[in-house]
C-alpha cells in the first residue's frame, strides 16, 4: 500500500510466462478431454450391449417357458399309451 492507504496499481502487472508451458498445458487439457470423451463413448456402448443382452435373455426365457409347456402337454397326451398304441 502506498502512503494514501490505497493499493499500488503497479504491483499486479501481468508477467508473461514461457509460451511452451501454455502450449503444454493446452495439449494436456486436449488429451484429457479426448480421454474423457472416449471413456464416455465406451460407457454408452457398454450400456447398449447390456440392454441387448437383457432383451435376448428375456426372449430366451420366454421361448424356454413355451417349450416347457409344449413338452408337458405332449407328456400328458402320451403318458398312458403303450408303445404299440403310438
Amino acid at each position: 500500500m502506498g502512503k494514501t492507504g490505497r493499493a499500488s496499481r503497479t504491483v499486479a502487472k501481468h508477467i508473461p510466462g514461457p509460451t511452451a508451458n501454455t502450449e503444454a498445458l493446452r495439449e494436456r487439457v486436449s488429451t484429457a478431454t479426448g480421454d474423457v470423451a472416449a471413456a464416455h463413448r465406451m460407457v454408452m456402448e457398454r450400456g447398449d450391449k447390456l440392454s441387448q443382452l437383457e432383451e435376448r435373455t428375456e426372449r430366451m426365457m420366454n421361448e424356454s417357458e413355451n417349450f416347457a409347456t409344449s413338452a408337458h402337454g405332449l407328456m400328458l397326451k402320451y403318458k398312458d399309451k403303450k408303445w404299440y398304441q403310438l
